[in-house]
């Protein structure tokens, strides 16, 4: 762009068309023709270097046309210096123009040397050299960038801007760098180039471009760090050279090209850290307080992550929140390890805020409670456990990060306890289950919600699913309202919440059937007189209610089938008890099961709607508290009784309350059987150390469950999929070389979506038999509930893959569609771990 179409349509064009009218002072007559220039019949001109009383009345006229909408904009050109007291507004008769409108020049920024600066941002320094020469032309502006600058290097290069000069000569492509090292010629060119451009004298007598970028990449860096710090340097590093501050625009464009562009990342990376080491800037920086905004040094990265910290330690939330938002696209952060970090410290971040705004008050009643925690205080719960996901994949060590971890893990165990205090306080007063309008019992929901379906003749799938908390049950609704209509309403669990009790609740007649029989000296769970403590036991009752057009089948069989001979059942029963089972088995394996389980819901769903049914019904037996044994304080210890089942958080038999127990009477809370009393700590502790999650006994937690039904659509053409990419370390390698590497995903935005539509994509690791050996690690974008990557149209971003630590070979990087594990994209790498 020459500099007369800059002033044109950048600076008079923008302004008039913001302001309507605007006023040109223009004393030195340079822009009479690049203003007369912009006459059209929606754009009126006055020249009042032809008669300013002639002029001003036609000003007036124009001023006219412009209120009733004839012209769209009045410029107005003075051959004259703009007034600068009120004396002289007064005395210049086209100032009250510029007060009804805008005028130039106004302010420093507009002076000729800086709007010629602003015009060509590449030539800062050689601008400068020519304003302190004289004051030069437009033409002589405009002649800084033709061809005649810097033949060798542009020619060499195969580029026009100083920009494109200074980048080939940091990080060339590897025909750049073929042609330097062919032609000789152009070195003492680069010398008198950077001495012109930036101000520098190169101390290299070096003639290749290595030994000159090696210099040159410090004095880049480094310039556009002492720039971005206004200079506030310690004397140490007083006499490391840098840029004159003029030429800040060319250095900061430079960096950000470098940082930007793929096929440099790589190359900036090194240097950065090279440099860095060789300044000793973390050790010569440690007193600065102040690093500015830009992202040139891996150190400011630790620093900022360290500022985080502390502000969020002293309850400085928004200022926490800026700084994690400067820094979200770090490129520091394709480093796993880094970017592990800033997640844990968003979850923290997340939690906090979540606890610090929910103040809590005395509920009227427990309905209301009830309903209180499945509209907005479920979610505490979840982003705690979101916190403890990123924190499990965390694996570098950090000391801050650490103290604000043990912060937020005892905000909110301290939340819930006063919460679950509350919950205590109305069941005691009213008993369980609450009552409402709008309240199921969980022992309702088949008579209620599965049987009237049944009965009008559809086909009804029904997943139990073993401990789906609700907060997690929200999330699932979230995935199915994408393709489908979803309900999710709050049921209240039927105690003791351990499952048998739990899974028979939910069968055909248990709100009147279901009882716990005294057998042996122990309770057995029992409907009608059956026992039900097992999954055939209450099939066999299921079908004796139901007839033989019932068919039960575990999810995992349900998603491996390719074809399901399922085409004459009416009721097909998916179970799972996958949280559970692991859960119990090895406690902290749990939170890498969530996402997993989450997934294969999602794909159940698909499989039976695709099989004909018509609605789906999604229903548990009991939720689950996660929490941290040594947040939790010291374990319960049971009440003194007489006490026939004994759980992890729940006493069945005969016995005493004390300070630290309650002990109800088992109709109280809504029990049938053959016993007494029913006894649960008060606070969210279990009876048996060595738990991350437990259940069984009375919290909100435990006890307001999730119901969702899911109306079922016959098979259709289903939306094409997006063109999502994948990527690793912009395709210059196809090697691994460590177990969490960071896999870059776009969506080019030339798919027919909405800039505002939002998907999630699943992101794993196969090898050549098709087994899963990395699974979705740490990034802001990832659904932690899933494990699924959310991404829009147009963008790019990042994220780490969890390699197995026994997997070594080639593999394939799949991008998938969440529901039919469509494959969107794929990408086959290698391992070349370095031990």
């Amino acid at each position: 762009m020459t500099i007369r179409d800059y002033i044109r349509t950048e600076v008079f064009a923008r302004r008039a068309e913001q302001a309507s009218c605007l006023v040109i002072y223009d004393p030195t007559r340079r822009y009479h023709d690049l203003v007369s220039a912009m006459a059209s019949p929606s754009c009126q001109i006055i020249d009042t270097g032809v008669s300013v009383i002639e002029q001003r009345e036609t000003a007036m006229a124009a001023l006219i046309d412009l209120g009733e909408g004839k012209i769209h904009q009045l410029i107005v050109w003075v051959p004259a210096l703009p007034p600068e007291s009120d004396e002289d507004r007064q005395k210049d008769p086209f100032s009250v123009f510029a007060k009804i409108g805008a005028q130039f020049p106004l302010g420093d920024g507009d002076d000729y040397a800086s709007v010629c600066r602003k015009a060509k941002p590449d030539f800062v320094v050689e601008i400068n050299r020519l304003f302190s020469e004289g004051e030069p032309s437009l033409d002589t502006i405009d002649a800084l960038d033709k061809g005649g600058a810097w033949p060798r290097l542009k020619t060499v290069l195969g580029v026009n801007s100083p920009r494109e000069i200074l980048v080939g000569l940091l990080s060339p492509a590897a025909s750049q760098e073929e042609s330097l090292k062919k032609d000789s010629t152009w070195a003492s060119e680069a010398r008198e180039f950077i001495f012109r451009s930036l101000g520098h004298k190169l101390k290299t007598k070096g003639q290749t471009r290595q030994t000159i970028a090696d210099e040159l990449w410090q004095l880049v860096l480094f310039s556009e760090f002492a720039l971005d710090s206004n200079g506030s340097l310690p004397p140490s590093l007083s006499a490391v050279p840098r840029v004159e501050p003029q030429a800040q625009g060319l250095i900061f464009d430079v960096c950000n090209e470098l940082r930007k562009h793929q096929d440099h990342r790589d190359n900036y990376l090194t240097h950065a850290s090279t440099v860095e080491k060789a300044l000793a800037l973390p050790e010569r920086t440690s007193e600065m307080r102040k690093l500015g905004n830009r992202d040139t040094f891996p150190f400011e990265e630790r620093h900022y992550l360290g500022e985080f910290v502390e502000a969020l330690l002293a309850s400085k939330v928004d200022q926490a929140r800026e700084i994690l938002r400067s820094r979200q696209h770090s490129i520091w952060l394709s480093d796993e390890s880094r970017l592990a970090e800033w997640t844990v410290a968003e979850r923290v971040l997340d939690l906090l805020e979540v606890v610090a705004n929910r103040p809590l008050a005395k509920f009227a009643n427990l309905e209301g409670i009830v309903h209180a925690y499945a509209s907005s205080w479920r979610e505490m719960d979840r982003r705690y456990r979101e916190m403890e996901q990123s924190v499990a994949e965390w694996q570098e060590e950090h000391e801050g990060l650490e103290r604000l971890v043990t912060t937020a893990r005892s905000a909110y165990l301290k939340l819930a306890e006063r919460l679950q205090a509350e919950f205590v306080r109305l069941v005691e007063d009213e008993g369980w289950p609450a009552t409402g309008a709008h309240l199921l019992r969980n022992s309702q929901v088949f008579d209620r919600e599965v049987g009237p379906s049944l009965d009008a003749g559809q086909r009804v799938a029904y997943f139990l699913v073993d401990s789906l908390r609700y907060e997690l049950a929200v999330e699932l609704e979230k995935q199915l309202s994408d393709n489908h209509a979803v309900k999710l309403f709050p049921v209240c669990a039927q105690l003791p919440t351990y499952t048998e009790v739990g899974m028979a609740s939910l069968m055909p007649g248990a709100d009147m059937a279901l009882s716990l029989a005294l057998k042996d000296k122990t309770l057995v769970t029992m409907l009608n007189g059956s026992i039900a403590t097992t999954p055939s036991t209450r099939f066999a009752y299921l079908k004796s209610k139901k007839g033989d057009l019932c068919q039960d089948i575990e999810l995992d069989e349900l998603i491996r089938q390719k074809k399901l001979k399922i085409e004459k059942v009416r009721l097909l029963v998916v179970r799972t008890r996958d949280i559970d089972t692991i859960a119990h088995g090895s406690p902290h394996q749990i939170l890498e099961i969530i996402p997993t389980l989450i997934r294969q819901i999602i794909r159940g769903i698909s499989k039976v709607e695709a099989a004909g049914f018509q609605k789906a019904v999604i229903a548990t037996d009991h939720g689950f508290i996660l929490i941290r044994e040594e947040e939790a304080g010291n374990l319960a210890h049971p009440p003194a009784g007489d006490w026939l089942v004994e759980k992890a958080r729940c006493l069945l038999g005969e016995g005493y309350p004390d300070s630290a127990n309650l002990v109800l009477k088992r109709e109280h809370v809504g029990i049938r059987g053959e016993f007494s009393d029913y006894a649960v700590p008060k606070a969210l502790v279990p009876y048996e150390r060595g738990n991350l999650y437990f259940h069984e006994g009375l919290s909100l937690q435990e006890c307001v469950l999730p119901c969702l039904f899911v109306e079922l659509k016959p098979a259709t053409k289903r939306q094409p999929l997006p063109s999502i990419q994948i990527s690793y370390r912009q395709g210059k390698t196809d090697k691994i070389t460590s177990r969490r590497p960071v896999i870059d995903i776009a969506w080019p935005a030339l798919d027919m979506f909405d800039q505002d539509y939002e998907i999630e994509i699943s992101l794993e690791a196969i090898d050549s038999k098709g087994k899963v050996v990395g699974s979705v690690g740490s990034g802001p974008t990832v659904n932690l509930a899933t494990q699924g990557v959310r991404i829009r149209p147009g963008l790019a971003i990042s994220v780490g893959l969890r390699m197995d630590d026994d997997f070594s070979g080639t593999f394939t990087v799949r991008a998938l569609d969440p529901a039919t594990q469509a494959t969107i994209s794929d990408l086959i790498l290698k391992t070349a771990y370095i031990e």
